[in-house]
């Protein structure tokens, strides 16, 4: 038997001949397991290269221009959109000046906002501002610009970065040049309104004195002459026979007078009238009582105008009528020019009749003759200038063709309305006319 430490040499003894008697082992290399942070880190590399990416690109195409340029302005980025719209290149704008790409005029604003910029105290501070482009081959020329500092740390340049971004703007602009010029057309045409109105207005006060005053000398130098002939062989009796009968002499200076006379009402009509046409005429506003007014009017007319109005002429007058403030002239001269057409176009022993009576807050006027009436189709001209209704003077009184555009320019004038019939053999003349108007 083997003793302990003779059994522990016999193993060593043979553990080292087991060993050197193996056969040589192949070494080979085997890694080591990958572990799960390693594989978290690479997946997050290549998302956030891909977001990069994306991002890039959605500024590189965004539809706007990005410029980043240092406090000299000099360009060091811009995106492909932005070249693409300015007739360039990226490659060609890289380190060139910002200020060559605007017009002389824009240059100097530029500058100042720049300067604006990096002495405003709050560090986010941004300037806005519109300039216009001198770019050769830009499919812009008007751009609005937004201009900011960029925090440290965001760019990798050691001075200052201005991130510049610019939307085109050249349509809004093309529309407000078009805007302003034809604000200046029609500035322009007003400027020569206001001076043809002048120039009317010197007119027709020239024309005012030049043509009344010969017209009232021969009215007048007629008048003298018929008191001269009279005195002589009685010419006014002879001038008050009916016309068959009447010498040869009385006929001619009936016809001169009436016909002066026409020419005077002409002138004044369309004197007045292109008076109202111009400029209103300042009124002179006072209480009427309309019974007592009338009447007064009514009177003085026929003694005037003896000569044509051969009529009866009736008034109906609504008692107690309040009194009404207006124009009294200009009220007056819209009845004398109805009651002269009235006169005008009736048979001598034909009635007129003139109404007046309370409707709402109006007081309406009428003023109403028998014997002619108006054919409906010309109704809607009878207020037209020089208008005269075609076969409608059986009487051969004629006219100026402007009284009715006379009364309807006063009655509008008067803040009144005018409304006319014709039926029956008769025509209706309506006017209303409001019973107040401050004084």
């Amino acid at each position: 038997m083997m003793s302990f430490n003779q059994r522990s040499l016999w193993h060593q003894t043979h553990e080292q001949q087991d060993t050197l008697s193996a056969p040589p082992a192949r070494l080979e290399l085997v890694p080591e397991p990958t572990s799960d942070l390693e594989l978290y880190t690479a997946e997050m590399l290549r998302r956030t290269q891909a977001e990069l990416q994306w991002y890039r690109s959605l500024y590189e195409h965004t539809p706007a221009i990005y410029f980043s340029v240092n406090a000299a302005g000099i360009i060091i980025s811009v995106n492909q959109f932005g070249a693409n719209c300015l007739g360039y290149k990226p490659e060609e704008l890289i380190k060139t000046s910002v200020f060559n790409l605007l017009e002389l005029s824009d240059k100097q604003k530029l500058s100042e906002a720049f300067i604006e910029l990096f002495s405003a105290t709050h560090p986010s501070h941004s300037i806005n501002g519109e300039y216009r482009l001198n770019c050769p081959d830009s499919k812009i020329t008007w751009v609005k610009t937004n201009l900011k500092i960029l925090p440290e740390g965001e760019y990798p340049e050691k001075s200052p970065v201005i991130l510049m971004v610019c939307e085109d703007i050249t349509a809004e602009k093309n529309q407000e040049v078009s805007q302003q010029s034809s604000q200046t057309t029609i500035q322009a045409q007003l400027a020569e309104i206001e001076s043809l109105s002048r120039l009317k207005e010197e007119f027709l006060s020239t024309v005012s004195h030049e043509l009344r005053t010969p017209l009232t000398n021969m009215k007048m130098a007629i008048q003298m002459l018929g008191i001269a002939l009279h005195q002589e062989q009685n010419f006014l009796l002879d001038i008050a026979k009916p016309p068959a009968e009447r010498s040869k002499a009385a006929r001619y200076f009936a016809i001169l007078d009436n016909e002066c006379e026409r020419e005077i009402n002409l002138i004044n009509n369309f004197l007045d009238l292109q008076r109202l046409d111009s400029s209103a005429k300042p009124w002179v506003l006072e209480t009427i009582q309309v019974q007592q007014w009338l009447w007064r009017v009514v009177e003085l007319f026929q003694a005037r105008n003896r000569a044509i109005c051969k009529q009866k002429v009736h008034l109906s007058i609504e008692p107690h009528l309040p009194p009404l403030v207006c124009d009294p002239f200009s009220l007056e001269r819209i009845f004398i020019e109805l009651l002269t057409n009235a006169c005008k176009f009736s048979p001598p022993d034909a009635e007129i009749t003139i109404s007046a009576q309370l409707k709402l807050k109006n007081i309406q006027f009428q003023v109403i003759n028998s014997g002619a009436e108006i054919p409906s189709s010309e109704l809607p001209h009878i207020f037209e200038k020089f208008y005269r209704i075609p076969s409608n003077d059986p009487w051969k009184q004629g006219g100026t063709g402007l009284g009715l555009a006379l009364v309807q320019k006063l009655i509008k004038q008067l803040e009144g309305t005018i409304e006319v019939e014709s039926r029956s053999n008769s025509t209706y003349f309506a006017i209303q006319l409001p019973l107040h108007h401050q004084i």
